[in-house]
Parts: C-alpha cells; sequence; structure tokens
C-alpha cells in the first residue's frame, strides 16, 4: 500500500500529493502548501472591509461618491443617456437608502461599496436576451465574470479613495 494519497483537482492541471499523518490539519497545511493556497487574501479583505466599515459617510457624501463614480451626462448628451443614468443614480439611491440588503450598513463605506455592487451585480444594463440575462447576473454576483471583477476592484479602490480608508 502507498503512503501517498494523490489528488488533482478536477479541471486543473495542479495536483498533490498528501502523506498520511496522523492529522487531518497536517494534510490540510501540506494541501494549502502544495497548491499556494493562502489565507492573506481573506486576512487583507477583512482588514480593508472592517476599515470601510469603520468609516462613516452621511447621505450627502453617499450622493456626492455616486456622482463622482457616475457623473451627470452634459446637456448635450442624448435623452437616452440621461435617461439611463437618471435610472442608475435612482437605484443606487433606493438600494442604499431603503434595501433591506444595505440596512445594517448603511451610513459607512462599507454600505456605499455594497451598494454599488449589489447595483453591478443585480440592476445592471445589458444587451443579452432574457434567458441569458440570469446566466450574467449570476457569473458577476459569484466573482466568474472577469470584467466585473475589474470594475468591482475599480469601485472598491475609488470608495477607499473618496472616503479617505
Amino acid at each position: 500500500m502507498s503512503n501517498t494519497l494523490n489528488v488533482a483537482l478536477k479541471g486543473t492541471k495542479q495536483s498533490f500529493k498528501l502523506r498520511h499523518t496522523q492529522s487531518v490539519d497536517g494534510k490540510i497545511q501540506m494541501a494549502r502548501e502544495a497548491l499556494g493556497l493562502s489565507f492573506e487574501y481573506m486576512d487583507l479583505f477583512e482588514q480593508e472591509a472592517k476599515a470601510l466599515f469603520e468609516k462613516s459617510v452621511t447621505d450627502l457624501e453617499f450622493n456626492k461618491i455616486i456622482t463622482t463614480l457616475y457623473p451627470k451626462p452634459k446637456d448635450d448628451d442624448s435623452k437616452k443617456a440621461k435617461t439611463l443614468w437618471e435610472n442608475k443614480i435612482d437605484i443606487l439611491n433606493d438600494l442604499y437608502f431603503k434595501s433591506p440588503t444595505v440596512a445594517n450598513i448603511k451610513g459607512n463605506a462599507w454600505g456605499v461599496f455594497n451598494t454599488l455592487t449589489e447595483q453591478l451585480d443585480y440592476y445592471r444594463n445589458t444587451n443579452t436576451k432574457d434567458e441569458k440575462r440570469a446566466e450574467n447576473k449570476l457569473a458577476s454576483a459569484s466573482g466568474f465574470d472577469v470584467a466585473t471583477n475589474i470594475t468591482k476592484n475599480n469601485l472598491l479602490k475609488a470608495v477607499k479613495q473618496l472616503v479617505n480608508v
């Protein structure tokens, strides 16, 4: 009988071998090291989330943030551009001020960031047909859409900068 356990992640070329050890913790640690997995990301995420949560944001500051990120169209822009902007601002205000998903984090920068990402995940305009729209929103909200992830990272940086975190 072999002294190692070979494990390959389905759909990847990564694999690792586990030696038979006395504890599950030892096996988990070996797997983390072998695959290069780290909890450093989660620690950094928690620190950033906490800093944003602790940063108060007034209602006026919220409106300044969203209109900085999404400036009002110019007078000579199309009516459609103005309508799309107004709809986006209305959705952001509804989410921030009325949604139960933000109710317990309203009034801080974490609530602002969550409002922005919720709008992006669930209320964005798409040109896709109805049957693909739900699938695209699910992929976006689950972190499987590269373009959405880039936008969320940019929103996080912008919110941090605008609230001085």
